[in-house]
């Protein structure tokens, strides 16, 4: 991929030369990548963002949403709380705010073999489709513009090539699929490859609509963050002291605003735990930005 930024929710990009890889060990750390890929200056440096994987990338953000709610586990929501509902803005505001910036987003998931039955449980076949999450799952596919499965094929020589199958054969039971109607059904797993299909698929069906269609010009880290509740909770203080000193009819409310928008409507910093020490880093840190720009 063009000009990519890895972020690294798992390990595994050793063997990749050359490769920028930032690495994410919570959903914090998440939301703060994401503000520093709003700025054009970091706009003009990285072209691909590549999620590895979003397996991991799902745990953490649903991790974040407990946190959030006071909760241990997502099913503790329930309707009141509405947990599952919160999760999925969440997961999709990032990813999708991610492509409406114009990254190029690659989402990657480690695949699983299910055996397949019919109504009697006599097995008819297997389907292998991603890892991940049913409920992220759904989320990236209504995103993704091409959904491909990547996988070793045996050659005559004896040596294996990688290959992306696009389109799954009749009764091959591979979960995959396409936006582009005249993508080749597989193609060898490299980024030219992928381009040159594309545009030849992209060819083919302006074709038939008087060639008219939409064009769109458009190291690492390994340190895990430590949160200290005290520290954040003390910067906190002293800048709504600022804040408030400068205007407080104006920030009164942008404040209960960011404290809101982290730890839930209607939650005050008074009642965060030291649990919860990684959303106050990230109300601080917003609330940081503004500071900035009065300065």
């Amino acid at each position: 991929m063009p000009s990519p930024l890895l972020l690294a929710f798992e390990k595994g990009y050793n063997a990749i030369p050359g490769i920028i890889a930032q690495d994410v060990t919570t959903w914090g750390e998440m939301k703060q990548i994401f503000r520093e890929l709003k700025k054009p200056e970091v706009q003009a440096v990285y072209k691909s963002i590549i999620v590895d994987t979003v397996d991991i990338a799902a745990d953490l953000c649903q991790k974040y949403i407990c946190s959030q709610l006071g909760i241990d586990d997502m099913g503790e929501g329930g309707w009141v709380k509405n947990s599952w509902s919160k999760y999925k803005k969440e997961f999709e505001d990032v990813f999708r705010g991610l492509t409406m910036m114009g990254y190029a987003v690659v989402f990657i998931s480690h695949s699983t073999t299910n055996n397949i039955k019919d109504a009697s449980g006599r097995d008819i076949g297997t389907e292998t489709k991603p890892s991940t999450q049913s409920s992220a799952l759904k989320i990236i596919e209504n995103m993704a513009d091409l959904y491909g499965y990547a996988h070793g094929v045996a050659q005559e020589d004896g040596t294996t090539k990688m290959k992306l199958t696009l389109r799954s054969p009749g009764g091959s039971g591979i979960s995959c699929g396409c936006r582009f109607k005249y993508i080749s059904p597989e193609i060898d797993f490299n980024y030219d490859s992928l381009a040159k299909a594309l545009t030849e698929a992209i060819d083919k069906e302006a074709g038939e609509h008087d060639n008219k269609y939409v064009t769109d010009e458009r190291e690492t880290a390994s340190i895990v963050k430590e949160y200290d509740f005290d520290e954040y909770m003390k910067k906190f203080e002293e800048d709504v002291g600022i804040l408030m000193g400068k205007d407080q009819d104006y920030y009164a409310p942008r404040i209960t605003q960011i404290v809101e928008k982290y730890l839930g409507k209607g939650k005050k910093m008074s009642g965060v735990t030291r649990d919860q020490a990684e959303l106050v880093y990230l109300v601080v840190t917003e609330i940081e930005d503004d500071l900035i720009n009065i300065k």
